[in-house]
């Protein structure tokens, strides 16, 4: 009985050899498709001013610009604002502008004494000196009035120029008028058209007023017009390109926003885009018209994924060797 037993492990052992030479003849496996190291997509990357990438991998649609014609510009509306409270800051920034020349003065002058012959005493000289500050933040505290009640764009004429402003004001030879545009509020330096017929003036923007129009959820800007105008009562007020200007149409689709302006993507090269700034768009039902300029007739634009480049944009590197 002990012999068959013996031959049975005999075979039993013979064939767990014979696997075991097998399988470290064969060597190691081969990984499988789905362990294989998979190839990343490339980052977006920014040379020569553009930012490169896979328009298809990331979905953009781009669209050729067609050509228009530049009719009408803005159309909004301006009304003077009252000045009373500026005259009463005119006169404290005059006020403050006196006593921070006298306090100065005299607290060099006891300055000057103490540190020569002590014909002054220290504590009248400090007691000078905090005065002399105590006046220069008044007058700090009366300019930054212009801005914080009327805005920045009526605080970039100075302090200097608030209270002979309120004198013209007062006597008739100046007024300051606040303009609306439903379509975004004219950047400093553009020149705005308020009124009809002969009285219409062409105005310089100054800057942003303070506040919203309650009615128009709008953001105004601040002009300065010769001679009276009614406090209170409406006017047309427009901007734009002149009549008859070659322009293209760049849809809505295609615009992104960032840091207060408007932009859109163009292509560049095989796999370039760069961000382009619209200066002197007029908006309309079907897009915004743009003057031929940065862009033409005929460039390839993303009307799709914008906001992706943007991102993209932002959070590319600065550049540089890892």
């Amino acid at each position: 009985m002990k012999q068959p037993l013996a031959v049975a492990g005999y075979i039993l052992g013979g064939a767990l050899a014979g696997a075991a030479l097998l399988h470290f003849a064969s060597g190691p496996s081969a990984p499988d498709a789905d362990d294989a190291p998979k190839k990343e997509a490339a980052e977006p990357t920014e040379a020569d001013g553009a930012l490169h990438v896979d328009a298809a991998k990331i979905g953009l649609q781009l669209a050729t610009l067609p050509a228009t014609t530049i009719s009408a510009g803005q159309q909004g509306y301006a009304r003077a604002i009252d000045l009373s409270p500026l005259a009463a800051i005119g006169a404290e920034i005059t006020a403050a502008q006196a006593a921070v020349a006298a306090s100065g003065a005299e607290a060099a002058r006891l300055n000057d004494l103490a540190a020569q012959d002590g014909n002054a005493s220290r504590r009248e000289a400090q007691a000078a000196s905090a005065q002399a500050a105590s006046d220069k933040a008044r007058l700090t505290l009366a300019c930054q009035r212009v801005a914080l009640e009327f805005g920045a764009g009526l605080a970039r004429l100075g302090c200097n120029a608030i209270p002979g402003l309120a004198r013209e004001a007062a006597a008739g030879q100046r007024a300051v008028i606040r303009i609306d545009m439903p379509a975004g509020p004219p950047p400093a330096g553009a020149m705005v058209e308020v009124g009809e017929g002969a009285q219409m003036k062409r105005l310089r923007v100054l800057g942003p007023a303070v506040g919203g129009d309650a009615q128009l959820q709008t953001a105004g800007v601040l002009a300065i017009a010769d001679g009276t105008a009614s406090v209170g009562r409406v006017l047309p007020a427009r901007m734009g390109a002149a009549a008859g200007q070659a322009g293209v149409l760049v849809p809505r689709a295609a615009l992104v926003r960032s840091d207060g302006a408007l932009f859109v993507y163009r292509a560049r090269g095989k796999d370039g885009f760069e961000r382009i700034a619209l200066t002197g768009a007029v908006a309309g039902d079907a897009g915004w018209a743009v003057p031929v300029g940065a862009l033409h007739v005929g460039d390839r634009i993303v009307v799709e994924g914008a906001g992706t480049l943007l991102g993209l944009e932002h959070a590319a590197p600065a550049g540089g060797d890892d």
